[in-house]
């Protein structure tokens, strides 16, 4: 399963590729207000509000530890394709990936140096922005090649539409399935101490996400897609940090419980999505 799922991961891209369009990342990048309020909720907020929790329920030093990482972490690659799935701005959670993806190796030791928990050596910082450039291939390339294959052979693109939708949509259920059934012991295990806290940033992230589009008047839409990027993270970036940079196989208990709770909203998400707008189940938007 391990070896399947970047190959899952960079088939949901190709098809987000598909329906995205270079006015539509163009529109993100030249009216960036809906960016800026995405990342400052991702990169700044998330943190703050990890940093809280942990505080508030009075977590052990290692459980605030992993708190802490995965708030740090980038924005997952899954949650463009949620972002499609549930109707929201495709555009906007792209960038915002691309972007928290690329910028990890700096914001990951910084957010953790901030608060406490760490810095890391050379071997560390080499090992993320490794890790950093290897997701934004899985993203980027797919993505690129949906892209042009929309733009230089649109008529292939149409006819494959909408099978492929069928397929990106088996493959996206395979994967969260994958992700609670891999997951399933560290889930039990680990449940009684950190499930509450996990659960929370979870849903603050969530509610931040919607709440930062309401505040700076974004469209819903946009609202959210920073929901759903804010609170999908990329959990395997998270346990690299654990275990390889930090050291400590025990701080990947956070992220893998968060893990299985994130798969469950996202499917939240997009039955939210889906309900706000009547449009047929299988039939993914045009971006």
């Amino acid at each position: 399963m391990s070896a399947m799922l970047p190959l899952g991961l960079a088939f949901l891209m190709f098809v987000v590729g598909l329906r995205l369009t270079p006015a539509g990342l163009g529109r993100v990048i030249f009216a960036p207000k809906a960016l800026a309020a995405g990342l400052t909720v991702q990169m700044l907020l998330l943190p703050i509000l990890a940093y809280l929790i942990a505080s508030t329920l009075r977590l052990s030093p290692v459980s605030t530890t992993g708190l802490m990482v995965i708030a740090a972490a980038p924005g997952g690659i899954t949650s463009n394709y949620v972002a499609l799935a549930a109707r929201a701005d495709v555009a906007l959670s792209t960038a915002m990936t691309l972007v928290t993806s690329l910028a990890a190796c700096l914001s990951i030791p910084l957010v953790l140096a901030i608060s406490g928990v760490g810095a890391f050596g050379e071997t560390g910082i080499t090992g993320l922005v490794r890790i950093s450039l290897v997701m934004f291939a899985v993203t980027a390339l797919p993505l690129s090649v949906g892209l042009a294959m929309r733009r230089y052979l649109p008529g292939l693109a149409a006819r494959w539409e909408s099978p492929l939708d069928r397929a990106a949509t088996i493959v996206f259920a395979s994967i969260v399935l994958a992700t609670l059934w891999q997951n399933r012991a560290a889930m039990l295990d680990h449940l009684p101490t950190i499930g509450p806290a996990a659960l929370l940033l979870n849903v603050a992230a969530i509610g931040a996400g919607l709440s930062a589009g309401a505040i700076t008047g974004l469209r819903p839409e946009q609202g959210l897609a920073i929901a759903v990027e804010s609170g999908l993270q990329n959990v395997a970036m998270a346990i690299f940090v654990a275990t390889a940079m930090l050291g400590q196989s025990e701080l990947s208990a956070p992220a893998l419980v968060y893990a299985v709770l994130m798969n469950v909203s996202a499917v939240g998400l997009i039955w939210f999505g889906r309900g706000r707008t009547a449009t047929t189940p299988f039939e993914l938007p045009r971006v």
